[in-house]
Formats: C-alpha cells, sequence, structure tokens
C-alpha cells in the first residue's frame, strides 16, 4: 500500500469534491450499460428485425475495445496501471477489510477492479461468440464469422453465447449490489460519482487526485476500435456485415 492521500477543498476541487472519473469513462460506462440492456431487448424482441441485435453486438465490441485502449491512455483513473488487482493490492486491501480499517479508493478499489475486469472479459466474450453464433436455420440470424465453422461449432458457440448472457446477468447483479453496498454503507458516492465524474474530498489510499484524458485521444481511440473490430472481422473472413 503506497499511503494514504489527503485531498483539500480549497485546492483541488470546488465544494469539497474531488475529480474520480473523465467524461469518456463515464460515457463509456453508460453506454455499455445501454447497450447490455438493448441485447436483450432485441434478443427478445427483435426477431423481425435481427440486423438491430447484430450492430447491437458490434457497437459492443467497438464500446470494449475503446475502454482497452483507454486503459492504456486515458484519464488516471482509467489507467490499468491504477488500479490493475495485483497480489499486493488486494493483499493489502483485503487485510485492512479483515482489520475493519475502511480504505476509500479515488478509482476502483482492489475488489472492485477484479469485478470490473472480469464484466469487460465477459461483455467481450459474449459479443465475440454472437460474431460466430446463428439460429438453428441460419434464416433468421446468422454471425458474420459463422462461416468459417463447421455447423457443429457454430451450434456450438450459439448455445455458449445463449447460456452466456444469464452468467452476465449474475455478474451485473453483483456489480450493482456492491455498488449500493459502498454507498449505503461507506457513504463512498460512487453512484453519483458515475454520473457527475467527482466524489467527495476525503482521504484516499490509491492516488492523491485524478487527471481526465483527452477529449481528443478519445476519439482517437474510437476511431481505431472501430477500424480493429471492423478490419479484425474482415481478416478473420467475415461475410457481410
Amino acid at each position: 500500500m503506497s499511503g494514504l492521500f489527503i485531498m483539500r477543498d480549497g485546492r483541488h476541487g470546488a465544494k469539497g469534491t474531488v475529480e474520480a472519473w473523465d467524461l469518456p469513462t463515464r460515457l463509456f460506462k453508460w453506454m455499455l450499460v445501454l447497450l447490455v440492456a438493448m441485447a436483450w431487448l432485441s434478443d427478445k424482441y427483435g426477431v423481425a428485425t435481427p440486423e438491430w441485435h447484430k450492430w447491437n453486438g458490434y457497437t459492443i465490441l467497438v464500446l470494449i475495445v475503446f475502454r482497452l485502449l483507454w486503459g492504456f491512455f486515458g484519464g488516471v483513473t482509467a489507467r490499468f496501471s491504477s488500479f490493475f488487482p495485483t497480489p499486493q493490492r488486494i493483499f493489502g486491501y483485503c487485510g485492512a477489510l479483515v482489520q475493519g480499517r475502511k480504505l476509500p479508493y479515488l478509482g476502483h478499489n482492489p475488489l472492485g477492479a477484479c469485478m470490473v475486469l472480469l464484466l469487460l472479459a465477459a461483455v467481450f466474450c459474449q459479443a465475440v461468440l454472437g460474431l460466430y453464433s446463428a439460429d438453428p436455420d441460419r434464416l433468421v440470424i446468422e454471425g458474420p464469422l459463422s462461416g468459417t465453422l463447421s455447423d457443429a461449432s457454430v451450434d456450438e458457440a450459439s448455445h455458449v453465447h445463449r447460456l452466456g448472457f444469464d452468467f452476465l446477468l449474475i455478474l451485473i447483479g453483483l456489480h450493482v449490489l456492491a455498488n449500493l453496498a459502498y454507498d449505503l454503507i461507506g457513504k463512498e458516492g460512487m453512484i453519483r460519482a458515475m454520473v457527475v465524474g467527482r466524489k467527495p474530498a476525503a482521504l484516499y489510499a490509491d492516488m492523491p487526485r485524478s487527471a481526465p484524458g483527452s477529449l481528443w485521444l478519445a476519439f482517437t481511440c474510437l476511431i481505431a476500435a472501430v477500424i480493429l473490430v471492423f478490419g479484425g472481422i474482415f481478416l478473420l473472413g467475415g461475410r457481410s456485415l
């Protein structure tokens, strides 16, 4: 543990607050929430418009790749280097919890970081599986990469794709409950910070302050993500979108 850092009202934020999450990071979070909800809706009610579900999946892939890039070039709290849950960070945080010591984090705490990375991986895998999935008759919906696999493999990918969403819902439920607990019990202002980007000035265990990422750099990462996703589908033998 690198120590605790204090953020004083008059120097690092108006009205006793400090910046926690920059705008691109917050937009990513809420757009992903919306798109995951839309994925469920388009699968359940979008039989007549299968392209809705497909393009929803493409957009999710672009967002995840953007977040991976932003994890290296984004604002301080968005960078993987600032919150990646190394064993030292996890054991230090859990040890403090066992001892009853509260260690608030400006960014993700180590356990929260584990959940965030697991959610990103689960959503990414779910979207990739969708590229190889198809309905049994290949008449309603067919992923652009389904033609690169045998029929049996496509059926298996489709089966795992359907089951994967149930697993994803469990992870999302745990994530929401954890954030509510941090807000209601720990009084950390987690949910509000995800909307406005700021947290109350306090002693933080990870860093003394955050700095936002460049909006131009965020736009560049987004364009790069679009190229990587659709270029990757093409290089892997994808059919027309």
